[in-house]
């Protein structure tokens, strides 16, 4: 089930074979020199190559398994899966591995267009071409960021302190023969993160690097985003007045998509409150994965061979907690789910509750064919995370009215009749798991659980938390804490294997 495109170690081929031929069969040719003339032979690489190597796949589906989001469904599930879900978590895990790879490779491709785009000169070209030049250093840079941040956020043991270990840096083209790199301290990988996310910022213009036809503005990164993607960084880092400036800036003139309109957001036929998702064409060859696919089979419904379904734990969230009714319930969860009327006390509860996790339930012709059940735009950043940037921020700065009305204003928008309960927080402590809660609600199947614990789960006192039958085996643990060492990934043993210069998490050696 599990979608690892990538396996082998970074900075033994830093992408697949097929991905590192892939590079040269773009091209039809080997000297970078003839490939890297014009600015629109940098966006040919730019579209080609760097936005389709971005995909939170990998960790969309490790945290839905390793945490408390999904449980077994009646389709079955393989071993390496089960092991996850039962919090097997070791250098050999295909999980790491993913996660690891995948994001070196979009930092690879980003380094690779940075190196060969000094091959063009830019003083010669006009205007226009000036201006799509900049664009597209603007947009690969702020990916490189991304793929960075992701990269600490899994793989550093603390990324509030800038003198834990990080991962390791590259801003230079692999060099399949050449040093293998160590790990670095954060503080290292902070400064070429924020380097990028400057520049950027500084330099965004409108200047489109769209391919053509068929993209929307949401599809290709806008200021917006970027200051999205700057607001998770320094919250992750704990910068509180950076992550503030920047949620806010990304929120400045729009809300919250509506209850009315929350389903058309995620079958992609309205943008709503999405500030940069990933374009999955209506294709059914190239490298678009199909995302529902991570927990089902055929379809998002109760005949479409479920995997996972949603857990029993993370249903209740939606049931009977806003006045009126929550829409999420209504989004998440297919209405061909079977229910079982006396849960957990009927006479098979595992077989009699499936809980169809419909969150991505396809798009809608004439958007896609009747075969892309699976497909939808993965939504990478959202105007509701914003919220919850600030509303932690404001724990932090003592706040916990103005944290409550954050929270709150998403609840809001959530509910059915417009209509949410008052919140007062009296702790810290209490505000943190509130958080953590709505985050759970709001967020769930997106890929933020696993770091949500990592980074405010000892504060708030919550850890995994599970439903007895979200396993077949009724006698495992139901609760992990935040504080267990496997909320930090380990370095893949594929990657220690080939450099020697790396060093492994600890827990794991």
């Amino acid at each position: 089930m599990k979608k690892i495109f990538y396996i082998l170690s970074v900075f033994l081929v830093m992408t697949s074979c097929k991905d590192a031929l892939d590079i040269v069969q773009d091209f039809e040719i080997n000297d970078p020199a003839v490939a890297f003339k014009t600015a629109d032979d940098m966006k040919l690489f730019l579209n080609g190559n760097v936005y389709p190597a971005v995909d939170p796949s990998n960790e969309i589906f490790f945290t839905s398994v390793f945490t408390d989001e999904v449980g077994f469904g009646p389709a079955g599930v393989s071993t390496s899966d089960i092991l996850t879900h039962r919090w097997v978590l070791n250098s050999t895990s295909g999980d790491a591995s993913g996660v690891w790879v995948s994001n070196y490779n979009v930092i690879n491709k980003v380094n690779i267009l940075l190196d060969r785009s000094k091959l063009v000169n830019y003083n010669s070209l006009n205007a226009a071409n000036q201006a799509t030049y900049t664009a597209v250093l603007v947009h690969a840079r702020a990916l490189r960021a991304y793929a960075y941040i992701t990269l600490e956020s899994y793989f550093s043991p603390n990324m509030k302190d800038p003198n834990a270990l990080g991962v390791a840096l590259s801003t230079e083209p692999a060099d399949i023969f050449g040093t293998k790199l160590p790990r670095v301290k954060n503080s290292e990988i902070f400064a070429l993160i924020e380097s990028d996310l400057q520049y950027a910022l500084t330099n965004f213009t409108t200047t489109s690097v769209a391919a053509g036809s068929g993209t929307q503005l949401q599809h290709y990164l806008e200021k917006r985003a970027i200051n999205a993607i700057a607001a998770r960084y320094y919250n992750y880092k704990g910068d509180d007045a950076n992550a503030k400036l920047n949620a806010t800036a990304a929120i400045a003139g729009i809300l919250p998509t509506t209850a009315a309109s929350y389903s058309t957001m995620w079958t992609d036929t309205t943008r709503g409150e999405i500030l940069w998702s990933l374009y999955r064409p209506n294709s059914a060859v190239g490298a678009w994965s199909n995302i529902a696919g991570l927990w089902t089979t055929n379809s998002t419904d109760i005949n479409g061979s479920v995997n996972f379904d949603m857990s029993r734990k993370l249903f209740s969230l939606y049931e009977n907690q806003i006045p009126g009714g929550d829409i999420r319930r209504d989004v998440f969860v297919d209405a061909t789910s079977k229910f079982d009327p006396f849960y957990p006390n009927g006479p098979n509860p595992r077989e009699d509750d499936v809980i169809v996790i419909n969150k991505y339930p396809g798009k809608n012709p004439p958007l896609a064919s009747a075969t892309m059940q699976l497909r939808n735009d993965i939504k990478m950043f959202r105007l509701s995370e914003m919220y919850f940037i600030l509303a932690e921020v404001a724990v932090h700065e003592g706040n916990l009215a103005t944290a409550a009305t954050n929270v709150r204003e998403v609840r809001l928008k959530r509910s059915k009749t417009g209509v949410a309960p008052a919140i007062t927080y009296t702790s810290a402590q209490q505000a943190y798991a509130d958080i953590l809660l709505e985050r759970r609600r709001e967020l769930s199947l997106e890929g933020h659980r696993y770091l949500d614990l990592k980074r405010m789960g000892v504060a708030a006192g919550v850890g995994i938390d599970r439903d007895k039958y979200d396993d077949d085996n009724q006698n495992l643990p139901l609760t992990l804490p935040a504080s267990d060492y496997r909320f930090t990934l380990p370095i893949p043993l594929d990657e220690i294997n080939a450099n020697p210069n790396i060093q492994q998490n600890p827990g794991y050696n």
